[in-house]
């Protein structure tokens, strides 16, 4: 369940229609509460940080 969460967090990252979004506000509209759980795990997941990631997908 987990890892459906962070793939649709590290996709909505990605995408342009979310780039007025913090990056909180789209773990929390995932179920992430915790701004640093969520960091934690997604740099677990994907080896960046998910600034970083959001920073070299962004369209």
């Amino acid at each position: 369940m987990q890892s459906r969460r962070l793939e649709a967090c590290r996709r909505d990252l990605a995408h342009r229609e979310a780039a007025s979004l913090s990056i909180v506000a789209v773990a929390q509209g995932w179920g992430f509460t915790s701004a640093a759980h969520f960091s934690r795990v997604f740099r677990a997941a994907y080896g960046m940080s998910p600034s970083e990631w959001r920073d070299t997908h962004r369209p």
